[in-house]
């Protein structure tokens, strides 16, 4: 798990606004059009339970969450070739580690890449043939799921409770699920499915899934990302009627 740092520091993002050109692709193969979750950058892996994300549109944009900031520019296509143009970006802070994983995404992006789609993995390689990114489809297999089954010893009944909350705008769909001495909750945010586990606290209940924190009291509820650091004032969310 990445260890959250109090100290906040980056270099300045990589792919900035600069010359914002917006030559369109046209006639985008349907194979590349979706979004895509880094797996490796470089050949050097990722962050676990970061996401650095590469959504490829019809319409000639593309955009993303690089790990910390939002990003959205242009690019162009020949044969399998492929270009992405200056990018407009945010710029948060968060974490060291974070913000390092960022930068060698963005770095990643800079050159004309050759592209190509094995199975459900889109590999970007450089003009060298070295690898820039492995990413995995996120959207293969359309809406589907799959159901999970858990044996918990010394539970005989489960509980589970579906709250609607308003998150700074935004509605979180969470389920608490209760079975002897395992308490969970599951939630949406970003696009993301979470599963969070409870975890001791000295107030309410605080529960911990990937890079999130889900504490709640009462009708009430606070959202954390670890990848901000400590400091991460979180999202007040209010349990909606």
């Amino acid at each position: 798990m990445l260890k959250v740092a109090a100290a906040l520091s980056c270099a300045c993002v990589l792919i900035e606004m600069a010359s914002m050109q917006t030559v369109a692709a046209e006639n985008v193969p349907q194979q590349l059009v979706g979004t895509w979750l880094a797996e490796d950058i470089a050949g050097r892996g990722v962050i676990d339970n970061l996401q650095s994300t590469l959504e490829i549109r019809d319409d000639g944009t593309y955009g993303g969450m690089a790990g910390c900031n939002h990003f959205t520019g242009t690019f162009s296509l020949s044969g399998a070739k492929i270009t992405f143009g200056p990018a407009a970006s945010t710029r948060k802070m968060c974490v060291p580690a974070v913000m390092d994983q960022e930068q060698k995404f963005f770095e990643a992006l800079r050159t004309e890449l050759s592209w190509a789609v094995e199975s459900s993995k889109l590999i970007l390689a450089k003009p060298t043939g070295a690898p820039a990114l492995t990413l995995a489809s996120m959207t293969a297999g359309g809406s589907g799921s799959v159901d999970v089954t858990i044996s918990i010893p010394d539970a005989e009944t489960v509980d589970r409770q579906a709250v609607r909350y308003d998150c700074g705008g935004k509605t979180v769909e969470a389920e608490y699920i209760n079975a002897g001495p395992v308490s969970l909750v599951t939630f949406t945010i970003d696009g993301n499915f979470i599963v969070a586990s409870n975890v001791i606290s000295g107030s309410g209940a605080k529960y911990a899934g990937g890079q999130y924190i889900w504490w709640t009291k009462g009708n009430e509820a606070t959202l954390y990302d670890a990848t901000k650091g400590e400091n991460d004032a979180g999202i007040a969310c209010k349990a909606a009627g």
